[in-house]
């Protein structure tokens, strides 16, 4: 990556001035509502729009934001410059921007490599204009990007609307698989330190986001949706030198041959061998995640910074036949799930019912409806068993929210991985399920993906 590049990157994560060119007086307009996301989202800098070629020069204020006639009206460097023209405009549009006054351009239109030979020319054209002008460029064929600690959404969609920060750095070549995985962490509790529609990545590469977020302290999780890989070689050397306290999970479509025809027609894509993907991901140390779903559920495992020290994992459960599949899963994933020690099983021996289980996994029986401090005492008891290395809790449809409550002062009081398997549905229990998503605490309904979020824990090269 280029320094000018890396600057640029900068720039976009720690945004002070932008700028939405493409504004008009129709409100209905894609630049107009873009620049209203921006202010509605309260960017926490300045916000500027730019008319179209031939509007009004001067400058007004306007819901506010300060609206010029073009970027030379502009008294300040742009931070981050989305340009809502059509394809056949963009080039006009970049020509107008005077050298250096903008660090990263975000391109939206479509109708470029992903359309044919004469898409392609185009994009090969934009191309030589960003490097030519020094400029960096997100895009084109993309959503946007939203930085949620400078509460910038600067996207065409509402669907982005009120991200909170966090730790799990979305870019997604596909806006619409970024979008879900993006929604799919809010809703989980677990935010993000940005989201990057990233396109046809004309100019900004994975590559280069990955450098960039390496240097970014918040983010512990780059979490991709990926068509293509343009650099091999540069996209291995930055994943071999991410940070130890950082991981990378990605989604690589294309694996079959449908799914490789239809890269082309999204992206412009070759998708690239599936088989060589595999291995090259398992050599550089890259969580490869079979679909979307499975992804959110890694990175919500991974982001919540409780590092996996081993194997053993201790299993404490509300019902029986669940804390069984989960030991089997685990087991069948590599784990062990032993026999606690003998101080442990004592002190759950005196607190368990004779009808319940001691051993691991502890299955506290439906007792815990009516002995309320039952689980909660388990919970503490499990939490200071020795040759352990992780935590799952098990629990179904209860509504008092003690039981979440408890979760959660497990969650805070130790540095051990915490994994929810919760049964209970948003409608049978809200509550609860707010309770743990607030707190971080990462939930999954069903045993499968809590183990699968170990193996996310534990670095395999493959989840689901």
């Amino acid at each position: 990556m280029s320094a000018s590049t890396n600057a640029a990157l900068e720039s976009l994560l720690s945004p002070k001035v932008v700028a939405v060119f493409g504004v008009s007086a129709d409100p209905a307009k894609l630049g107009n509502l873009i620049l209203a996301n921006v202010i509605r989202n309260g960017f926490a800098g300045r916000i500027y729009g730019v008319g179209r070629a031939g509007g009004a020069g001067g400058t007004a204020k306007v819901d506010g934001a300060t609206v010029v006639g073009s970027f030379a009206e502009i008294p300040e460097v742009v931070d981050v410059a989305l340009f809502a023209v059509p394809a056949h405009h963009l080039l006009d549009a970049l020509d107008q921007v005077p050298r250096g006054r903008v660090k990263v351009a975000v391109a939206i239109a479509s109708g470029f490599s992903e359309t044919g030979s004469e898409g392609r020319r185009l994009e090969a054209s934009l191309r030589a204009r960003c490097e030519a002008a020094g400029l960096a460029l997100i895009g084109p064929n993309c959503q946007g990007v939203v930085v949620p600690l400078a509460r910038l959404q600067m996207t065409f969609s509402p669907m982005y609307d009120g991200m909170v920060p966090g730790a799990v750095a979305i870019i997604s070549q596909s806006g619409a698989m970024g979008g879900y995985m993006a929604n799919r962490l809010m809703q989980r509790g677990t935010g993000l330190s940005c989201f990057v529609s990233s396109g046809n990545e004309t100019s900004i590469t994975i590559t280069d986001y990955i450098n960039a977020l390496n240097a970014e302290p918040s983010t512990r999780v780059i979490l991709c949706y990926l068509e293509q890989i343009k650099d091999g070689r540069g996209f291995a050397q930055a994943a071999r030198a991410l940070h130890p306290s950082k991981r990378l999970v990605v989604v690589k479509s294309g694996r079959s041959t449908a799914g490789a025809a239809a890269v082309s027609s999204h992206t412009g894509a070759i998708a690239g061998d599936d088989a060589v993907v595999d291995g090259v991901f398992e050599q550089l140390g890259i969580v490869r995640a079979r679909d979307s779903a499975t992804a959110v559920d890694a990175a919500a495992a991974i982001a919540a910074g409780k590092a996996l020290r081993g194997q053993r994992i201790g299993v404490l459960s509300v019902a029986g036949g669940l804390a069984v599949e989960l030991a089997d899963l685990l087991e069948m994933r590599g784990f062990s799930v032993p026999a606690f020690d003998a101080a442990t099983r004592a002190r759950l021996d005196a607190i368990v019912p004779v009808f319940g289980a001691t051993r691991n996994p502890v299955d506290l029986t439906g007792a815990v409806l009516t002995q309320e401090d039952l689980f909660e005492n388990a919970l503490t008891v499990v939490s200071q068993a020795e040759g352990i290395d992780g935590f799952a809790v098990i629990s179904t449809f209860i509504r008092n929210p003690r039981y979440a409550q408890a979760i959660v002062r497990l969650f805070r009081s130790t540095d051990k991985p915490v994994i929810v398997c919760w049964t209970g549905s948003v409608q049978q229990t809200p509550e609860s399920l707010a309770i743990l998503a607030e707190a971080g605490v990462p939930v999954y309904d069903n045993t499968a993906r809590a183990a699968n979020a170990f193996c996310a824990l534990r670095g395999d090269a493959s989840i689901g």
